[in-house]
């Protein structure tokens, strides 16, 4: 029996399964200028080995997925010749070089949706308070009246409301962080 149909008999009779936990956690902040600052960070768990580790660069998750489907594939041919378990490797890869060929732009997908979606609720947040405080103001402020009245010249209580509202629309976006 030749190397192929050695490969050929044994993947016919054999199934492992490898499974893989991907968890992302995305820091956003702005920095001194007031741009915008992501950090993506995340673990990886072989679930059938319980093996984990930590990343912040996802080519280090995708080199523990090769390096544990490569153990499980070398395992399936334990007593094999060095020649066979070359073949064997290499045709375990052909699908993991199929996989691979596009997960650059996979997760650059998800991570943009990733922030729209913040961006998004962001606005909602800020919207629903400026909703909420204009409902608690005066009826002359709610019209455009000037916001200075005649027992407290100088006051700007728009300007208050919109300092408070930004104040609490940054405590939620720090209290959402923390949660994450």
């Amino acid at each position: 029996m030749d190397g192929s149909e050695f490969i050929e008999q044994a993947m016919s009779t054999q199934r492992s399964v490898a499974s893989f936990m991907l968890r992302f956690t995305q820091d956003l902040w702005q920095d001194e200028n007031g741009d915008p600052q992501v950090q993506w960070r995340g673990r990886i768990n072989h679930v059938q080995g319980s093996e984990e580790i930590p990343f912040t660069d996802f080519t280090e998750a995708l080199t523990f997925i090769q390096r544990q489907l490569q153990d499980l594939t070398l395992k399936a041919f334990p007593s094999a010749d060095p020649e066979i378990r070359e073949k064997a490797l290499k045709e375990s890869f052909k699908l993991w070089e199929q996989f691979t060929a596009g997960y650059a732009d996979m997760v650059f997908r998800a991570m943009q949706g990733t922030f729209q979606q913040s961006q998004e609720i962001q606005g909602q947040v800020g919207d629903a308070l400026a909703k909420t405080f204009e409902l608690w103001m005066p009826p002359s402020l709610r019209t455009g009246q000037p916001t200075a009245s005649a027992e407290a010249p100088g006051i700007d209580l728009m300007g208050q409301i919109e300092t408070l509202t930004a104040q609490v629309a940054a405590l939620a976006a720090k209290i959402e962080s923390l949660e994450s």
